[in-house]
């Protein structure tokens, strides 16, 4: 179990890495396009977490009134 977790590990670092590099490379390259992009893609995600959280506390209050 401690070689799988480790290695589960490494391979989060290394994405994480990756990503990070690849962000930071494409942000030289085209700024505008990029923070553009990046604005947008947070936009939907908080928009969706928003959406799920409001789908979820209004399914427990129907659920529990009578």
């Amino acid at each position: 179990m401690a070689l799988k977790s480790t290695l589960a590990r490494k391979a989060v670092k290394t994405t994480a890495k990756h990503t990070a590099h690849g962000t930071a490379s494409k942000l030289k390259r085209d700024p505008v396009r990029t923070t553009t992009l990046l604005g947008l893609g947070a936009l939907l995600g908080a928009a969706a977490v928003w959406l799920f959280g409001r789908l979820g506390s209004g399914d427990s209050a129907s659920a529990s009134t009578p």
